[in-house]
C-alpha cells in the first residue's frame, strides 16, 4: 500500500512539473511568434530610422582574459593608493545601422536561441510525460536526457565563441576613442558544468533502465 502511495505521489509530481513546463513552453512559443511579428514589422517600417545592433564588449584593452584600464583619481592625505585600475567591466555596445541583411542576420540569432530553448523544453516534457504514465524507465528517456545534456554543453561553448567573434567583428568596424573596449571573452562555466552533470545523470539513468529490464526478465 505504501509503495503504491509513493508511486502515485511521484506520478502526480511528474504531472505537476509537466504542467509547469507546458505553460513555459506555450509562453516561450508565444514570445517567439511575437518576435517574428516584431522583426517582420520592423524590417518594413524602420529602414529610415535604422536598427539597433547590441554587441557585448569589455572595458579595457591589452589583455585577452582580463582587460583593464587606468582610472583618473585624486589622492587624499594620507595617500593609501598609488594606482587605480578598473577591470572585469562588461557592457553592451549599441550600434545603429541601416543594413537590412545585418538586421536579418541578427534576427536569425534570436530565432536559433528560441529554437534551442523550445527543443530543450520538448525533451523535458516528453521525459515527464512518460514518467507521469508510470514508465520512468522507458529506454527513450535516457537518450532524451543525454541529448539535453549535449544541447546545454554545445550551446554554452558556441555562445561563448559567437559572442567573442561578434564582439571582435563589431570593434574592428568602429574606432572607439574612449573608454577603451575589447572583445568579450566569457566562458559559461556554470552552464557547461550543468550540461556535464546532465550527461552523467543520463548515463546513470541508462544503467538503471538496463538493470530494470534485467530484473523484469528475471521475474
Amino acid at each position: 500500500m505504501t509503495e503504491n502511495t509513493e508511486s502515485l505521489e511521484r506520478r502526480w509530481l511528474a504531472r505537476g512539473l509537466k504542467i509547469l513546463l507546458d505553460i513555459l513552453f506555450i509562453l516561450t512559443l508565444a514570445l517567439a511568434i511575437m518576435l517574428v511579428a516584431a522583426i517582420g514589422y520592423s524590417a518594413f517600417t524602420d529602414y529610415e530610422n535604422g536598427w539597433d545592433l547590441i554587441v557585448p564588449a569589455t572595458l579595457g584593452e591589452g589583455s585577452f582574459f582580463a582587460p583593464s584600464f587606468n582610472v583618473e583619481f585624486e589622492l587624499h592625505p594620507p595617500p593609501e593608493f598609488e594606482a587605480v585600475r578598473l577591470g572585469d567591466g562588461q557592457g553592451k555596445l549599441h550600434l545603429f545601422h541601416h543594413n537590412l541583411p545585418l538586421f536579418l542576420a541578427n534576427a536569425v540569432v534570436y530565432f536559433i536561441a528560441f529554437g534551442v530553448i523550445l527543443w530543450s523544453l520538448i525533451l523535458l516534457r516528453r521525459i515527464l510525460a512518460t514518467t507521469a504514465r508510470g514508465r520512468p524507465f522507458d529506454p527513450v528517456n535516457p537518450r532524451r536526457l543525454n541529448a539535453l545534456g549535449w544541447i546545454i554543453v554545445c550551446t554554452a561553448l558556441l555562445s561563448s565563441l559567437f559572442q567573442y567573434l561578434v564582439s571582435s567583428w563589431a570593434l574592428s568596424r568602429v574606432e572607439v576613442v574612449s573608454p577603451p573596449l575589447s572583445p568579450l571573452v566569457q566562458f559559461n562555466v556554470g552552464w557547461i558544468v550543468c550540461g556535464l552533470l546532465v550527461l552523467v545523470l543520463a548515463a546513470i539513468w541508462k544503467e538503471a533502465v538496463r538493470m530494470a529490464e534485467d530484473q523484469a526478465l528475471t521475474v
